[in-house]
């Protein structure tokens, strides 16, 4: 009778799990409020990771630069207007960069990126799968590029597509990578966890809201309604004190989007509930205050 309990118990986890992760890939992509609702955020991340819950709810945005010599044109100008629109609000972007695409990148860009207060992190020095590279040489020598040029310590990455392994842990360590810009260390992509924690000595930050082209175009979800999505999902964790990072991939950067971002960072900026910072930043507060045995 027992043997037949357990069975019972393992099958059922087992069919919500593939409910859970079916629904979240396939069927609601870019709703993490509601994948947050039916998924036990709050039992897994206390039982498995021990996550750091924080007194605000935190907010950063990630901008991703993999651009090429064909499109630097568009993609510089739409950084420009990126960076023009965040420090109007005082609200700090965390730039990973793959360090290849480093010589088509306009020089003023790289300075307003240097002198605007805004955070520069790893992604990696080739735009492929790291998991499939020598991920210590790629890691150590877009570190290696970046601090040269942008003149500071790099302490996060994200690997390319956002995929990580469990070898990109010890190569974090190796190379003095103190972060990823992810709760994934699968394949699954839209796995992430509301707090950040630490695995084997390195921070992991989930919490993404994803605005790249491939969903919200296919989805069908026009910039003027992309904001209304961003506000829900960020609402939601806001509420919990959870983490929130929004990655941004779109680099046309037209009328419509500046004009829904603006409307976003307004939302940020009038809520004191959520405090904006870089993702570097962020993880400094996280290692003073486990320091000092208190949270930020």
């Amino acid at each position: 009778m027992i043997s037949l309990l357990v069975l019972v118990f393992i099958l059922l986890l087992i069919s919500h799990l593939l409910v859970v992760v079916t629904f979240n890939t396939f069927i609601n992509p870019h709703e993490p409020s509601t994948f947050a609702k039916i998924f036990p955020y709050q039992f897994i991340n206390k039982l498995l990771f021990k996550g750091t819950k924080t007194e605000k709810s935190y907010f950063s945005i990630r901008v991703d630069i993999n651009t090429s010599e064909e499109n630097v044109r568009e993609h510089d100008e739409g950084v420009r207007r990126l960076i023009g629109l965040a420090d109007r609000y005082d609200i700090p972007i965390t730039f990973s960069i793959a360090t290849e695409y480093i010589p088509v990148m306009s020089d003023d860009v790289i300075q307003m990126i240097k002198e605007g207060g805004h955070d520069v992190i790893s992604h990696g020095h080739m735009h492929t799968d790291m998991t499939e590279q020598d991920q210590v040489g790629s890691i150590r020598r877009s570190k290696d590029i970046l601090e040269d040029v942008f003149e500071r310590e790099i302490i996060g990455l994200i690997g390319p597509n956002g995929k990580h392994d469990t070898r990109t842990l010890e190569a974090a360590k190796t190379t003095g990578i103190k972060f990823l810009s992810s709760g994934a260390l699968s394949h699954i992509r839209y796995w992430s966890f509301p707090y950040p924690f630490k695995k084997d000595g390195i921070w992991l930050l989930g919490g993404s809201i994803k605005s790249d082209y491939q969903l919200y175009r296919v989805d069908k979800v026009e910039p003027k309604n992309s904001i209304e999505i961003w506000k829900k999902a960020i609402s939601y964790r806001a509420d919990k004190g959870w983490y929130t990072q929004l990655e941004y991939h779109n680099f046309s950067t037209t009328d419509d989007e500046l004009s829904a971002l603006e409307e976003l960072f307004k939302y940020i900026k009038d809520d004191e509930g959520i405090s904006p910072v870089t993702q570097s930043e962020l993880v400094e507060r996280l290692d003073d205050s486990g320091k000092k045995g208190g949270m930020p």
